[in-house]
């Protein structure tokens, strides 16, 4: 081989051995590409909440309005004995529930803790709301009852008897709507929606049985009546606070004595609450309305009296 071969051989080895050297410079420039350094990132930012703002929870919900939301509520005839709440807000034995769970009824009472019936003696029916008022012989501890300033995402909790067990619920306000309500009676009236958002137990949004109970704020204050529920949407409603307080005002029972009641200490949150509901139905603050119907409880009620 000629000393000409060698010198090629040469110049082809050093230029492969550049452009290797040029390539790993590029590839470790690529690398630090991708991992910079760590200490030039700033701390990262949190993914925001879902849910009611808290500028939007701080918000009125708006008054009432004619061209409000409708809610239709057919009302159906009874084909026999159903079940509803009540709860106490005067302890000479004065109650209120909802309208649907009294009407038609021929014999109503209070379930008491062995199974017996207290006697429901007198019934003021609302005409203008879905509202009840009853009057036993015998009375429980009250709740108080207060007009409160609704705001969106307000927090609100009621207890009762769904599907007949004891259960509670916990939600918020969505707003103002109308309903009105459609079968055995005609009527039309403000209510308060809410979106459950935790019920104990967990037995669906249908709360049927609820209908009469009370929904509370977190110090355990009356702010409406659980009035209907739309479990397909997984809301429930309340009656307006001013057909509550007139409802009241109305069946003869002192304002000043029910604003002034002493409810259990309540401290209620949406993971502790359903505590709170077993205490007013063990007290029968909350209790379990029985509507009896049938040949008869008629008579039974037209002997009795």
């Amino acid at each position: 081989m000629r000393l000409r071969d060698y010198i090629a051989i040469a110049i082809l080895f050093l230029g492969a051995l550049a452009s290797y050297t040029m390539t790993a410079q590029e590839d470790g420039q690529k690398k630090q590409t991708r991992r910079p350094d760590p200490t030039q990132i700033g701390p990262l930012k949190q993914e925001p909440r879902l849910g009611i703002s808290h500028s939007q929870s701080k918000r009125p919900i708006p008054d009432e309005r004619p061209n409000d939301p409708r809610i239709v509520v057919q009302v159906e005839k009874k084909e026999g004995s159903s079940m509803g709440t009540a709860f106490s807000i005067d302890a000479s034995g004065i109650w209120v529930t909802a309208h649907h769970v009294t009407s038609d009824c021929d014999l109503l009472g209070l379930e008491k803790s062995d199974r017996r019936l207290i006697r429901v003696v007198e019934l003021t029916e609302r005409p203008d709301a879905d509202i009840s008022i009853l009057r036993t012989q015998r009375g429980a501890p009250i709740l108080k009852v207060v007009r409160p300033g609704f705001h969106m995402g307000d927090e609100g909790y009621s207890f009762g008897f769904p599907k007949g067990s004891p259960g509670a619920v916990y939600g918020k306000v969505l707003g103002r709507a109308r309903m009105q309500t459609r079968g055995r009676y005609r009527k039309d009236e403000p209510v308060i929606v809410w979106t459950q958002i935790r019920r104990v137990p967990d037995l669906g949004a249908d709360l049927r049985g609820i209908s009469g109970g009370p929904w509370v704020d977190k110090a355990g204050n009356v702010i409406g009546v659980h009035v209907a529920g739309a479990p397909r949407r997984g809301r429930s409603y309340s009656t307006a606070p001013r057909t509550l307080l007139a409802a009241i005002e109305e069946s003869g029972v002192s304002m000043a004595k029910v604003s002034r009641g002493q409810p259990p200490k309540a401290d209620l949150t949406p993971r502790r609450f359903a505590q709170y509901g077993e205490l007013l139905r063990r007290d029968l603050t909350v209790a379990k309305v029985v509507c009896l119907v049938g040949e008869k409880w008629r008579k039974l009620a037209n002997h009795s009296r």
